[in-house]
């Protein structure tokens, strides 16, 4: 999510049951449904953000031109577009929707896509203490997990307090490569010796840097990372 310029997130209730119900927007919505996921061969992702609710929704089913250009009708006044992003990780999977058991997901159907519910947003952002600006942290809940690949390039931002958060997406505007980070902050690139698997499964902290990078996190305490030398 686009923290800096649409700070907002999801939060979800828990339902099992099948249903089909209107969302505020006007979409078609399938809650918690066995349904697996459509494999996609692309990192880019699009998502739209139910402000009232707190629910993000993905599709990749998107140009990013076309994306960029469509409008979103009065009847989703509600609603914000996040801007256009690619991960960083050689492989991503959700396990679950918020709210659904492990395998389920939910889905709507809008604007003739499909779309995946896969963030609840907990608040709306704040700056980190001493951050002057530069950082805008956001909670949210998600089930992800990313893998790096052996060799391939990451990128670790490590606060004061010795927490990381690994890159997961960037933005794909013309922005500035390396963020501007404050007093006491390391951003940590290097390859990796073995493939890397990292776990962001329910309560997730999201640090969107200057640049729009978003590091996500963080990674538990006895967890190394294997960089090459």
């Amino acid at each position: 999510m686009n923290a800096r310029r649409n700070p907002v997130a999801l939060v979800g209730a828990f339902v099992i049951a099948l249903s089909i119900s209107a969302c505020s927007g006007g979409g078609e919505v399938e809650e918690c449904v066995a349904r697996p996921l459509t494999p996609s061969g692309t990192r880019q992702g699009f998502e739209l953000i139910d402000i009232p609710s707190g629910r993000v929704w993905l599709t990749r089913e998107w140009e990013v031109a076309d994306f960029q250009s469509f409008a979103l009708p009065l009847t989703w006044s509600l609603w914000r577009k996040n801007d256009p992003r690619t991960g960083a990780a050689s492989q991503g999977k959700f396990l679950r929707s918020p709210g659904c058991a492990l395998g389920e997901f939910t889905y709507m159907i809008a604007h003739g896509r499909e779309f995946l519910h896969v963030v609840n947003l907990e608040n709306l952002g704040k700056e980190p203490e001493g951050t002057d600006g530069l950082i805008l942290e956001v909670s949210l809940n998600k089930h992800h997990t990313l893998t790096f690949d052996e060799g391939g390039p990451i990128e670790i931002l490590t606060n004061p307090a010795g927490e990381r958060f690994v890159l997961i997406a960037r933005t794909l505007e013309d922005v500035a490569d390396t963020p501007t980070l404050p007093d006491g902050w390391t951003l940590t690139r290097a390859r990796l010796a073995q493939d890397f698997t990292v776990q962001l499964d329910g309560k997730v902290r999201v640090l969107r840097t200057d640049n729009e990078d978003s590091f996500q996190g963080p990674l538990p305490a006895d967890v190394s990372v294997p960089l090459q030398d």
